[in-house]
């Protein structure tokens, strides 16, 4: 572990005559305050651990010039502000302007993804935020220099704020945008029997068109929920799935993702669904609505009520995500759902973990007691496939049988 970096006040000394010098200082903050979750979820130590990589990860940039004036430190003693001084343009000796300090914060905040992305696992999931702001300490032989250094900081500060509201209108733009113009793309993952590959269905898939920025799913929901716009970037896709579903084999099942909402939605229910079905060319008995354990747990009083408005018309229920860290199977069995499917992460090298295979034998052996069809996601190799059938899993879907298919418009 590299040693600790010291605070900036205590390179008021060294920083002043670089000024005085220079005529100015360019300065670029590093703002990892949402590290401090870490510490309250799982104590210091993991904080100090995850802090200290991404610190490593930082100082190893390109385009840090790891010049021997510029100097590297931290707003405070064990802060969570990493920031950097430096003293005069990369090339040339002109003195430093602010747009020179901002083109370099803007290649450092190009280069961070990659080298941070995974610093705070396994503490977060999810990739770590890093805020970049920069400001410019200009000499003034009347002030105090740790002054106008800490409005610099300030400054840095300040921008680095404003650069995240920034981003966040402008994703929230863009995802409006793409809901409003429906640029959605959808394609279909076959459902197979393991034992000889017959088509049971497909399972409908979203994501946002070419050129969006949401080309993959998880960024594309991620996005839209973070903006509370995930009910309707659902009822897009919903609606894009079943219109798009009328080419495909006149049998198979349309299993298609959906949120809660789904239950109460007026455009979803009575006349006007069987009127968009007709429209769509889609009998509702192929329909297979598809929900999460975690949704179908945490609204479960609601499903109860109200899945009968669509089993009454023949659609039927699938609760997705079994087994992704959920523990609510016996809510699942009370709603004697029609299929129950494995979550990939339970299949991925299932041939080799015993504990994942037991807690698919307790999904298959609910699913006999329900009479609910057992479907395994994510299959990719033979290995897996083979334990799944020994385990009595009938159907699955992965790359192994099928990558899924553009939608047929």
């Amino acid at each position: 572990m590299s040693a600790e970096l010291e605070p900036y006040h205590q390179h008021i000394k060294e920083l002043a005559e670089q000024l005085a010098t220079a005529g100015s200082l360019g300065v670029i903050v590093f703002d990892m305050s949402s590290l401090i979750n870490i510490e309250y979820e799982y104590g210091v130590q993991a904080f100090q651990e995850v802090r200290q990589r991404v610190i490593d990860a930082l100082t190893g940039l390109p385009g840090k010039a790891h010049r021997q004036q510029d100097v590297l430190a931290l707003d405070e003693p064990e802060g969570v502000r990493l920031i950097l001084f430096m003293q005069q343009k990369r090339k040339g000796a002109h003195r430093l302007a602010a747009s020179d300090v901002a083109t370099l914060r803007d290649r450092l905040f190009s280069s961070l993804p990659s080298k941070i992305a995974h610093a705070a696992f396994p503490y977060l999931h999810e990739p770590l935020a890093i805020e970049l702001g920069y400001g410019l300490a200009l000499h003034n032989p009347l002030l105090a220099p740790h002054r106008i250094l800490a409005r610099a900081v300030q400054e840095a500060l300040a921008r680095a704020a404003h650069q995240r509201r920034t981003e966040h209108f402008r994703t929230q733009e863009r995802i409006q945008e793409m809901i409003s113009r429906e640029k959605i793309l959808t394609s279909y993952q076959p459902i197979m029997r393991l034992e000889d590959r017959e088509l049971l269905g497909f399972e409908a898939l979203s994501r946002g068109a070419k050129g969006t920025g949401f080309e993959t799913p998880d960024v594309l929901f991620d996005a839209a929920r973070e903006h509370n716009l995930l009910v309707e970037l659902d009822r897009l896709c919903r609606r894009r799935a079943l219109e798009r579903s009328g080419r495909l084999p006149k049998r198979a099942k349309v299993f298609v993702n959906s949120l809660p909402s789904i239950t109460r939605d007026p455009e979803f229910r009575a006349k006007q669904l069987v009127d968009f079905l007709e429209h769509a060319q889609l009998a509702p008995d192929r329909i297979v609505i598809e929900i999460t354990e975690k949704l179908v747990i945490e609204n479960y009083s609601l499903f109860a009520a109200a899945m009968a408005d669509f089993t009454d018309l023949g659609m039927r229920l699938a609760v997705d995500d079994l087994g992704a860290g959920y523990s609510g199977l016996e809510s699942v069995a009370l709603l004697r759902p029609s299929y129950l499917k494995i979550n990939a992460g339970l299949v991925r090298n299932l041939h080799v973990s015993q504990a994942n295979q037991e807690m698919i034998k307790a999904i298959v052996s609910i699913g006999r007691g329900i009479g609910a069809t057992v479907i395994a996601e994510g299959i990719e190799t033979q290995e897996e496939a083979t334990t799944l059938r020994t385990l009595f899993v009938e159907y699955g879907q992965g790359f192994l049988l099928s990558r899924p298919l553009l939608s047929p418009d």
